[in-house]
């Protein structure tokens, strides 16, 4: 590191970021890793940074963000892709900070609220998520114009089978956009560093160099022994193992002796476990033990435990906030998806104050926010996964080991395992061999997954400017997949997709383009692998004979040769029915040219705007028609259900898992199930997943119905987090079942009325999911301060309307007023909001004042005097 500048105030930046740095984050000397990457950052070179957690990768993106807008305009912009919500309100509120400092705007991208549109073309950092960029880019593209400077963070997440494919599309996107744009990629270590730096044409950097020292260690037979340590010295105490030690438990409990040891130590643990379930059991057994210390040993955190739980939102709500707020009471906590937002948001800022004394998480975790603990276990080693039981990979908990030692409060971090089985001492040593001293994987592109090849192939034809055959598969190329699967695969698959979209009428061929001229350069292998697979192997070594021919007689017009035969999805050969008795077989000729041109149907376009998997938009659109013509015909109902149950079915959706007591005969799935048949208005699948989507369509409908989210936990075994994040999810799919059906264009102009009706049924259904309710109180519920809760005891008063709330007899406010969560304030504010939005509608409407009886004239008054 000789000669590598790390003194904040003498490096190449802006004098207001350096003085921030040093005077606002006490910044004054940059880590070493930090030190030998900042160089080809500020020289504005692609960079990928593969270095541990807490090493401040952040630190360096923020550092090439600011120089890079510092030497463009001011309306200059840098984007920080972050592949979780979560994040990037973590990365937004330090980013804001430093921005009011340095005078620059800070945008938020999460598709969470309209307002952020003027954020989000005025910024001059946007922090996104990878949707939400690629969905800027699908709806505004030219927003990438003043583009300087791109952060991928957390970019090893691109092995990650869901949001992997849309990083690396929007990153080839960008990169052919905005070539001259500075790309940095912040990862934690992987296996292939070198192979995505080189896709990147990158500077990489790479150290496995730690702020606190990280001491890895099995935990087995409540023995501790350490194995490994990855040290910030060059030498000292800091490079030494510890000895191994033995810890004092319960056999009943083992982990129990982890935490206690902890609470000794003065050290919180933070746990992963494989299930939601063991999350909970975990963290209930281990409260009822810390309770017990606490009480004795330390009251007042104690009490401020039962101050957390008392206050704890949404605690009246589920059971499962009860049993979150028991836990908390008792200084342990959970943490997984089922949990809403707000929760979760609580339990983590108890565990960063340290009023927490432990923590019990599923893996996710490891991947979301900035949670540090000065010991980490992990206790779960494999999960369910894909009908099987799996072990963990490496990467994954390298992760969450990687979340032990606090910089500025710990000197070493305690990354510990627990190690399960009959030979603990095996079992150890090859749990070390494995995740302490073995390779990190691979990071694979999961592009070629085709849920996520059709949606963005369909993308980059409707909205990305690529309509030529030979752009698309050059695009393509151009990806991570495309650097490392051969070319005539890559083909085959874009060719294999690209018939299924002109099948489904989301693009049509337009014909070949005789003026199309292909990009510089051809696909990887295009020349080398120009081989014909209609020659069987045995074949090859005579087919150059003189005499010898396979395959019918030969044509006086041979077809123009082409790199790869394979086209449609029939494994390239004919179907049999098709063949003639004594004729060869022979490959259809139906791949298209590099100069054919394809383009977006109004279909294609529609769906790519409203960011769906084009599959989905499939079974939305043939389900929607079958509900049209049941209404023209009148001969089948078209219900709520059936068109909730429609939308279940879209791979868009996340159905709930049908358990064993969901299968059996005559459970309460089962009979809705049955119940509901002629209702459904697509083809159930095999027995497991037809019940799971007849669940979960049941679920919304419930909640559409007023069902609390305890009755839904006690009835149908669904979570508070997973109601809202599948209400979310059907609320935008029924958005989208509204644009589909008006933009289909089979059906005569006769039908159109009755369209119209399918469309105002689903509008409804969309304003009753979404704040789940009943019909009668949709006017009440999109009153600001009035949820679904308050409206129904407004309409049990018989106020139906703002106009009834506005106008409300004194003897009704009253009566409101002495109810639970019902105060002056309040009511205020519901006024306040009703006459704001009275006011906006063209300023025309008015409320009229009550009438009052003492204004009525007597009998005999005259008129011409009032």
């Amino acid at each position: 590191m000789e000669g590598v500048e790390r003194d904040v105030s003498r490096l190449d930046l802006p004098d207001t970021l350096k003085h921030f740095l040093i005077d606002s984050w006490g910044i004054n000397t940059l880590h070493p890793p930090q030190a030998q990457a900042l160089p080809a950052l500020l020289l504005g070179k692609n960079t990928l940074v593969a270095i541990p957690t807490a090493s401040g990768k952040s630190l360096l993106a923020y550092m090439a963000m600011v120089k890079r807008l510092s030497e463009g305009h001011d309306r200059s912009k840098a984007i920080y892709i972050v592949p979780l919500k979560a994040l990037a309100m973590e990365k937004y509120e330090e980013l804001s900070e430093l921005g009011r400092a340095l005078n620059l705007s800070v945008g938020l991208g999460i598709g969470d609220a309209t307002s952020e549109a003027k954020n989000i073309k005025e910024c001059n950092i946007l922090v996104c998520t990878s949707e939400k960029l690629d969905s800027l880019l699908r709806h505004n593209a030219e927003m990438v114009a003043d583009v300087c400077c791109v952060i991928a963070d957390e970019f090893h997440l691109m092995n990650d089978g869901t949001r992997g494919p849309t990083l690396e599309i929007n990153l080839t996107r960008l990169r052919h956009i905005k070539p001259d744009a500075q790309l940095v990629a912040l990862s934690a270590t992987v296996g292939n560093a070198s192979a995505l730096a080189e896709w990147l044409e990158a500077e990489l950097v790479v150290s496995e160099w730690r702020p606190v020292a990280l001491e890895y260690a099995t935990f087995h037979d409540f023995h501790v022994e350490p194995r490994k340590i990855q040290s910030p010295g060059e030498g000292g105490a800091s490079n030494l193992l510890s000895p191994p030690r033995h810890l004092d438990g319960l056999k009943s409990h083992p982990v129990w002796s982890v935490v206690s040891d902890g609470l000794d130590q003065s050290s919180q643990v933070l746990m992963f476990v494989g299930t939601r379930r063991s999350a909970q059991s975990e963290a209930k057994n281990l409260a009822k033990r810390v309770k017990k210390r606490l009480e004795k040993e330390e009251p007042e955190r104690y009490a401020a435990l039962q101050e957390l739980a008392q206050t704890l939102s949404g605690r009246s709500q589920s059971n499962l906030a009860d049993q979150l707020a028991s836990c908390l009471a008792g200084g342990v906590g959970f943490h997984h998806a089922g949990l809403t937002h707000a929760q979760r948001k609580e339990v983590e800022s108890a565990f960063k104050t340290g009023l927490l004394v432990a923590l019990t998480a599923t893996p996710t975790l490891a991947a979301g926010v900035n949670l540090p603990a000065r010991r980490v276990l992990v206790r779960d080693l494999k999960r369910w996964d894909d009908g099987m039981s799996r072990p963990l990979p490496v990467m994954e908990v390298r992760q969450m080991l990687g979340r032990a030692g606090r910089p500025k409060y710990d000197d070493r971090g305690e990354a510990w395992v627990y190690c399960k089985g009959t030979d603990g001492w095996e079992v150890a040593d090859a749990v070390a061999d494995r995740y302490f001293f073995g390779p990190v994987e691979d990071v694979t592109s999961k592009l070629a997954s085709e849920p996520a090849l059709r949606m963005h192939l369909l993308a980059s034809i409707a909205t990305g400017g690529l309509v030529h055959r030979g752009d698309i598969e050059h695009f393509f190329s151009s990806t991570f997949l495309g650097a490392t699967l051969p070319a005539s695969q890559l083909k085959e698959r874009l060719s294999t997709m690209l018939t299924w979209l002109v099948e489904e009428r989301f693009i049509r061929r337009c014909g070949a383009d005789e003026h199309y001229t292909p990009r510089s350069g051809l696909m990887k292998d295009d020349v080398e692998e120009a081989w014909d697979d209609s020659v069987p192997v045995w074949a090859s070594s005579a087919i150059e004979t003189s005499g010898v021919v396979w395959g019918p007689e030969p044509s006086s017009n041979p077809p123009p040769h082409r790199a790869s035969p394979h086209g449609r999805p029939t494994f390239g050969f004919a179907s049999a029915l098709d063949l003639n008795p004594g004729v060869a077989p022979v490959l259809r000729d139906v791949e298209d040219g590099p100069n054919m041109r394809y383009e977006a149907t109004a279909m294609g376009e529609r769906v790519t705007q409203l960011y769906l998997d084009p599959l989905s938009a499939s079974i939305l659109r043939t389900g929607l028609r079958r509900a049209v013509r049941r209404m023209v015909r009148m001969d089948a109902p078209v219900t709520d259900f059936g068109l909730l149950h429609l939308a279940v079915t879209t791979p868009d959706f996340s159905s709930l898992w049908a358990k064993s007591s969901d299968l059996e005969m005559n459970s309460p799935t089962w009979l809705k199930a049955n119940a509901v048949e002629g209702e459904c208005l697509v083809e159930p699948g095999y027995a497991e997943a037809m019940l799971s989507d007849v669940k979960s369509a049941w679920m919304i409908e419930e909640w559409t119905e007023e069902t609390t989210l305890r009755q839904l936990e006690a009835d149908l075994d669904v979570l508070p987090g997973d109601v809202h994040h599948r209400v979310d999810l059907m609320g935008w799919l029924l958005a989208g079942s509204q644009h589909i059906v008006l933009t289909d264009d089979v059906f005569a102009d006769d039908h159109m009325p009755v369209v119209s009706q399918l469309v105002q049924q689903i509008s409804i259904l969309q304003q009753r999911v979404r704040h789940g309710c009943k019909s009668d109180l949709l006017q009440l519920v999109n009153i600001r301060h009035v949820g679904r809760q308050r409206a129904r005891e407004l309409a049990s008063l018989g106020l139906r309307t703002p106009a009834d709330v506005m106008h409300m007899p004194s003897a009704v406010r009253n009566t409101l007023l002495a109810k639970r969560g019902w105060g002056p304030l309040l009511l205020d504010k519901i006024h306040h909001e009703i006459e704001r939005v009275l006011r906006k509608k063209g300023n025309e409407a008015t409320v009229e004042p009550v009438p009052r009886d003492d204004d009525a004239p007597l009998e005999g008054e005259r008129a011409d005097h009032l």
